[in-house]
């Protein structure tokens, strides 16, 4: 018997991705982040969430498949990567929507790609993130 996973629907760098509620601790609007010097492109800073330090980093463009202009989102989806909270950067949130699992298709099991898979929600082709394998990828 397959089971039921809630998946939060946002948008990233153009296009429709879905990350497991399981995942996400918050989602908060744009704030200021302080740099960090000689940090890797993917890495826009740090943020201060209730007295923890959050990195946030900026993998639109690795989802997306091609280059995102301009540093302009309006959102951040804190999540659990492993051990450790990352605050990722979304284009809009639209959602919560429940899926059976046995829903969400895996062509990277044919093409080698890590990550949970695609589910189709109403027109569109909606993929499913991985924090940690998006992190990892961008990183």
């Amino acid at each position: 018997m397959n089971g039921s996973l809630s998946l939060v629907l946002v948008r990233m760098g153009g296009r429709p991705c879905a990350i497991p509620c399981s995942q996400v601790v918050e989602i908060v609007p744009r704030v200021n982040l302080d740099r960090i010097p000689d940090a890797p492109s993917a890495v826009l800073g740090v943020m201060n969430l209730r007295g923890k330090v959050v990195p946030v980093m900026d993998v639109r463009s690795h989802v997306a498949g091609e280059s995102v202009q301009g540093g302009s989102y309006q959102h951040l989806v804190v999540v659990e990567a492993g051990a450790k909270q990352v605050g990722l950067v979304v284009d809009d949130v639209h959602d919560v929507l429940d899926v059976d699992e046995q829903d969400i298709e895996k062509p990277g099991d044919l093409t080698g790609v890590k990550g949970p898979g695609v589910v189709r929600v109403e027109n569109d082709m909606v993929l499913v993130i991985s924090p940690e394998d998006v992190i990892h990828a961008a990183g």
